[in-house]
C-alpha cells in the first residue's frame, strides 16, 4: 500500500544521501514535498541550455513499451551499479511511496528522489526531478530537475514505431548549471552511464525478460 504523507519514515530510507537530502531541504515536514518547485526548460532561454540525447532499441511493440514505462516500479526502473531509487512523492495523492510499496503507475507530480554512486562508490550524491508530463495521445514522458539542485531543464522520453515493428525510444534532455566544466565535460558521460540503466531496466520489462535476482 501507499503510505499516507504524514512524515518521512526514515527507516524505509536505505541511502544516508537521500535521508541528508531530504533533512536539509525539510522535506520531513508534512509541507516539505509540496513547497519543492520544478526548474524545466524554457524554450525562450533556448541557447543557454545543453542537448544531450541517446536512443534505445526496444524488441517489442510500442504499446507494450509505453505500457512498460508507465507501470514499473521505480524500485525496478532506477537499480542498477550508478542509480537507485530513495522514495517517491505524489502531488496528485499527497503520499510518499517507498521502496517496498505498491506502485499504480507514472503520473503528473510524482517527485522522485535517487541516489547517484559515482566513482565506484567513493561518491554518492542524492537528486530530484519531478514528472511534469505523461502524454497518452503522444507517448511522451517529461521530467523536470528541481529547484536547489545542481542542475535545471528538462528531460523527454519519446518513442515510435520501427518498420520492424519494434520501438525506437529517444531519450532527449536539455540541461544546464552554474558550471561550464561541468555541463560539458561531466554531465554527459555520467547522464549517458544514467539514463541507460533506467531503460535497459524497463526495456527488459517490454521484452518480458526476468530481471537478475
Amino acid at each position: 500500500m501507499i503510505t499516507p504523507l504524514l512524515e518521512v519514515d526514515f527507516q524505509k530510507v536505505r541511502q544516508k544521501t537521500v535521508k541528508k537530502f531530504i533533512a536539509a531541504y525539510g522535506l520531513s515536514s508534512p509541507t516539505g514535498f509540496t513547497d519543492m518547485r520544478p526548474e524545466c526548460y524554457n524554450p525562450s532561454m533556448e541557447s543557454s541550455y545543453h542537448l544531450h540525447t541517446k536512443t534505445f532499441l526496444i524488441q517489442s511493440n510500442i504499446d507494450c513499451v509505453w505500457n512498460a514505462y508507465k507501470t514499473i516500479h521505480p524500485k525496478d526502473a532506477w537499480n542498477g551499479a550508478m542509480v537507485s531509487f530513495g522514495l517517491q512523492y505524489s502531488r496528485m495523492k499527497n503520499s510518499i511511496n517507498y521502496i517496498n510499496d505498491d506502485y499504480s503507475g507514472m503520473e503528473k507530480g510524482q517527485i522522485i528522489i535517487l541516489n547517484l554512486r559515482l566513482l565506484w562508490g567513493g561518491i554518492n550524491i542524492a537528486v530530484a526531478h519531478e514528472v511534469s508530463e505523461v502524454n497518452e495521445q503522444f507517448r511522451m514522458i517529461r521530467l523536470c530537475y528541481m529547484r536547489g539542485g545542481a542542475s535545471e531543464g528538462s528531460q523527454i522520453i519519446t518513442m515510435r514505431e520501427t518498420k520492424d515493428g519494434f520501438t525506437e525510444v529517444l531519450h532527449k534532455t536539455l540541461y544546464k548549471s552554474k558550471s561550464n566544466f561541468r555541463d560539458k565535460t561531466l554531465y554527459p558521460r555520467l547522464h549517458t552511464k544514467a539514463i541507460t540503466e533506467f531503460h535497459l531496466n524497463v526495456k527488459k520489462k517490454a521484452e518480458g525478460i526476468k530481471p537478475a535476482a
